[in-house]
């Protein structure tokens, strides 16, 4: 990379900021609404940051045996409709993101899967969350029973062919940001082309 352009001389973004307090603000089920008053190490002038302090999420890439990608539909109430996604959820208290992966797989599909591959992980806005989103892949996966939705879950499952899903990306119709980066780090993958290619055949 080449530099261009910096705060200050010596500027060094990786410095911390001095913590002068922190109280928390608003506790949901979900969130807790953080204020921090922090001290900038290079200007020593003080400011007020808001944070979203929460658990680690995953999502799941999941292909069926035979090569169709399982995915959810359901109503988002932060934007007021419904969306296409992938299956995904909060990794419960002292739960590794591997196992919520399959609890979520298992819980909003009921599909199984006896191969998986870790992909990688984002931080969803680092700018005012701490957690992060972690990706798995789930290959050859078959049905193992009913669905097993939280109370205020609902949600449809479809199976999708790969040219289908990849067209609804590029139409824009996928526009869960963690879902678009699911798929960046699918394609980042080793094993990807030669996935691609029987997902195509």
């Amino acid at each position: 990379m080449k530099l261009l352009h910096r705060h200050s001389a010596g500027f060094n973004p990786a410095t911390p900021w001095a913590q002068e307090s922190e109280s928390i603000r608003q506790d949901s089920r979900l969130f807790q609404q953080i204020v921090a008053q922090r001290r900038s190490p290079h200007t020593g002038m003080e400011h007020a940051f808001y944070r979203l302090q929460g658990p680690d999420w995953v999502n799941v890439v999941a292909f069926t045996r035979p090569g169709e990608l399982l995915v959810v539909e359901q109503f988002r109430h932060g934007i007021d409709a419904a969306t296409l996604e992938i299956p995904g959820g909060g990794c419960d208290p002292g739960e590794i993101p591997s196992e919520a992966a399959r609890r979520e797989l298992r819980e909003e599909t009921g599909f199984v899967s006896g191969q998986w591959v870790a992909l990688g992980s984002c931080t969803p806005n680092p700018a005012t969350q701490n957690n992060r989103c972690y990706t798995f892949l789930a290959l050859d996966c078959d049905p193992d029973g009913a669905l097993e939705l939280d109370p205020a879950e609902e949600l449809q499952v479809w199976a999708v062919a790969w040219p289908e899903w990849q067209a609804r990306m590029r139409r824009g119709e996928i526009h869960h940001a963690l879902v678009l980066t699911a798929f960046q780090l699918l394609s980042l993958w080793e094993g990807w082309p030669a996935l691609l290619r029987q997902l195509e055949a």
